[in-house]
């Protein structure tokens, strides 16, 4: 059996086509201006939540740097072996990096810094907890961003001092506020061992007096006991 096709259908149809692409191209261009923002909020949730996690790995849990290293970065490694690997990446890379062999060493390179940094970063949360390595992160950010315009020629305006501004006195309250955090932790800790020493003085009297009454209960009879004993006998 033969399907005719009139010319009123064929128009039907090319006008359905292009009433979906409008409506594609309307959801994009309405979607697009919101992904940049929702991704930047999406990526604050998780770089806030990554220290609380590993501090909690760290501190509480024993696990031990070199492990938290090599899990992590395992997992980051075999993560975007995959994502690269579907979208044609991996392959043009490894052809870039086969022809030019500088960007290899570069990149080993940085892979060496990346890791030392990391130990010293996770070390820092280690010691003096997450809200520090973050406060530091941001500062090592701040000289990334001051260094790369200085070593590399980019157009500088008005924005980016406001930004680094910002960024700055967002570095120094944190500061402030870390100290001030750890002077109250400090003097809660003081005031504690003082009245834990209190206490164990106010404890250590009880025992005393509890021990003086029973002297006086016990011994004092005896003692007259025996004098009356010695009187009886002289008599």
């Amino acid at each position: 059996s033969r399907i005719l096709v009139t010319d009123e259908d064929a128009a039907s149809s090319h006008d359905n086509n292009n009433n979906n692409l409008i409506v594609s191209s309307t959801w994009h261009e309405t979607i697009i201006p919101y992904l940049g923002p929702l991704l930047l909020t999406i990526s604050t949730g998780l770089d806030s939540a990554v220290p609380n996690i590993q501090e909690q790995l760290l501190r509480s849990k024993r696990v031990q740097t070199t492990d938290m290293i090599r899990i992590s970065n395992g997992v980051m490694c075999a993560c975007l072996a995959v994502y690269t690997y579907f979208s044609g990446e991996f392959h043009s890379a490894w052809i870039y990096c086969s022809n030019r062999m500088d960007a290899s060493f570069m990149l080993l390179l940085q892979g060496i810094c990346a890791y030392f940094g990391l130990r010293c970063y996770l070390s820092i949360i280690r010691e003096y907890g997450g809200v520090m390595g973050v406060l530091l992160a941001n500062a090592r950010k701040v000289i990334t961003i001051v260094l790369s315009f200085v070593l590399f020629s980019k157009p500088f305006n008005e924005r980016h001092v406001v930004g680094l501004i910002l960024v700055g006195i967002g570095v120094y309250l944190g500061c402030i506020s870390k100290s001030m955090t750890k002077e109250k932790k400090d003097m809660g800790q003081m005031k504690k061992s003082d009245e834990d020493n209190n206490s164990s003085s106010n404890n250590s009297n009880n025992i005393m007096k509890a021990t003086v009454y029973e002297l006086d209960d016990d011994t004092l009879p005896n003692g007259e006991e025996e004098g009356n004993k010695l009187h009886e006998h002289s008599v």
